[in-house]
């Protein structure tokens, strides 16, 4: 550890972290966030751990369209392909900044989606369970 704070100084090792984290947090929103809906709240959701699960799932394929979607325009639009790639070509701060926004807000829109749309619905798509009777 003293030849990594030693190489990249303290400064540079926190920041890395601190990348780390916000990375960790950001990639594994699509399952805490819903999960945070289904317990807590007032209103605990049955099988919170299958909701979890489903608007993970959901938001990761919903994210995963988007970006098929996006590569597909850019190869359509060459004008847009072509800023892009000039963007792309100069590194700094605003390419970052660019791409963390292109890239990064769509999933967490789209685990904010999952989450509500299916949360207003998962008690209505789970079966009854095996002990519950007929009303009659």
């Amino acid at each position: 550890m003293m030849q990594v704070l030693e190489t990249f100084g303290l400064e540079l090792v926190a920041w890395m972290g601190g990348v780390a984290a916000g990375y960790l947090a950001w990639a594994s929103a699509p399952f805490w966030w819903p999960a945070m809906r289904a317990f807590g709240g007032r209103r605990r959701l049955p099988r919170p751990l299958l909701f979890s699960t489903c608007a993970g799932c959901m938001a990761y394929a919903a994210y995963l369209a988007f970006l098929v979607a996006l590569r597909l325009l850019f190869l359509t639009a060459p004008p847009v392909s072509a800023a892009l790639d000039q963007l792309a070509s100069h590194p700094g701060m605003a390419a970052t900044l660019l791409a963390a926004l292109v890239y990064g807000l769509p999933l967490l829109v789209f685990t904010g989606w999952a989450a509500r749309f299916l949360g207003a619905r998962w008690a209505r798509l789970l079966p009854p369970p095996l002990d519950a009777r007929p009303a009659t």
